[in-house]
């Protein structure tokens, strides 16, 4: 009998969870700790792994974790994992149900079937995405009637970092093209243009319109709509917020 083997048989069913409901933890695992699904889950799970190795296994075959590699657990794939021999594994954990716009940033790489993988070789962004996830699980903990958007924003912070870190591992932005857009985010209620930007990053207006579009996905004007209705909404609901207490 393989070591698969004695740890299906080992391993009681674990429950899935309900589909809906963000759960998170902060785990710190010694050897021993493993979990069994063996129809897998009908919500995303989302680890980070702080320290350690564990290892997880999709029925077929094995991938491993370690400091800084963030592990994506797709619904229904059957899932075990454990803390690795002679480790102590410390991982944060999140299950939940995306929102339908967080599509993008959970298609990462396919380490084995069902379960996609990214290691984040740079601290600093591995610092950034550990802050986010250490916030969504403290607000995740609280009970007011604000801790379960912070958690939401904490998430989608999270996964937009990992989408951004992902794309520029693949293919960095052009200097210019980063400094577009943070012109962008920084003067987005001046009146803009194309020729106008592109002067600022001393490129031809049509070379400027073409090499953005290749690099982000975006038109310039579409990513300036889209960064004013972010804006407004926020205002939107700040304002909302505010005057919620004064209402009788």
């Amino acid at each position: 009998m393989d070591v698969a083997e004695s740890y299906l048989l080992a391993e009681k069913e674990n429950l899935t969870t309900i589909p809906g409901k963000l759960i998170s933890g902060h785990y710190k695992q010694s050897y021993g700790y493993r979990v069994k699904r063996t129809h897998g889950t009908k919500d995303y799970y989302f680890t980070l792994t702080l320290s350690g190795q564990g290892w997880f296994y999709n029925g077929e075959a094995y991938c491993r974790c370690s400091k800084g590699d963030v592990t994506v657990i797709t619904p229904g794939t059957p899932h075990y994992y454990a803390t690795a021999e002679n480790s102590r594994w410390e991982f944060y954990w999140c299950h939940f149900v995306p929102r339908e716009h967080w599509s993008p940033p959970l298609q990462l790489p396919e380490e084995i079937k069902g379960i996609r993988q990214v290691r984040l070789g740079d601290d600093g962004i591995l610092g950034r995405i550990g802050a986010a996830f250490a916030s969504l699980i403290e607000y995740n903990a609280e009970s007011d009637a604000f801790s379960e958007r912070l958690a939401v924003n904490a998430l989608e912070e999270m996964l937009l970092l990992l989408s951004r870190s992902t794309a520029r591992a693949v293919r960095p932005l052009d200097p210019r093209i980063e400094q577009a857009v943070f012109l962008l985010s920084q003067q987005f209620k001046e009146p803009l243009t194309v020729p106008r930007l592109a002067a600022q990053l001393n490129l031809s207006p049509s070379r400027f319109a073409h090499l953005f579009k290749e690099q982000t996905g975006e038109a310039v004007m579409e990513m300036l709509i889209k960064i004013r209705l972010r804006h407004a909404k926020r205002l939107l609901d700040t304002t909302k917020a505010a005057g919620g207490g004064n209402r009788r």
